[in-house]
């Protein structure tokens, strides 16, 4: 299973000239805890709710006068549409990352995986399991 088989596509995003208060509002009205900073359509940077408060209001700068671009973490680790879903658990787990953009051959965005999403993914298939191991064994 590749990471394009589970993952988001919908990502949200946003450009490096956005202000840091335009970024929140976006996060609270799409429900997410990171933006992908895109310019042409290319991943250039990632932001995290944890990002906005150590990096803009724990230092009192003012988030509608602040670029995204000030704050984001530049050249966010990606990985290719066509990595496994294994090596991308690897990579989040080496790198302390809770996301990671995916590009296709292009490097343009084609979809996130959280952390979040492999951990629900994970949930699943051990229900599926469990369900399995229901069905076969002996009934009391």
């Amino acid at each position: 299973m590749t990471v394009l088989d589970c993952c988001r596509i919908d990502v949200v995003t946003a450009s490096p000239d956005a202000k840091v208060n335009e970024v929140a509002e976006l996060m609270s009205d799409s429900n997410v805890g990171c933006v992908v900073i895109t310019n042409d359509l290319c991943p250039v940077g990632i932001v995290t709710d944890r990002d906005i408060v150590t990096r803009v209001l724990a230092p009192g700068k003012d988030p509608k006068k602040t670029a995204i671009s000030e704050v984001m973490t530049r050249d966010p680790v990606v990985v290719e549409d066509g990595t496994g879903l294994f090596e991308a658990m690897q990579l989040i787990r080496d790198e302390w990352v809770r996301g990671l953009p995916i590009i296709d051959g292009d490097g343009r965005l084609a979809g996130i995986i959280t952390l979040d999403d492999i951990i629900r993914l994970i949930g699943q298939e051990m229900q599926y399991i469990g369900d399995v191991i229901r069905e076969a064994s002996p009934a009391e």
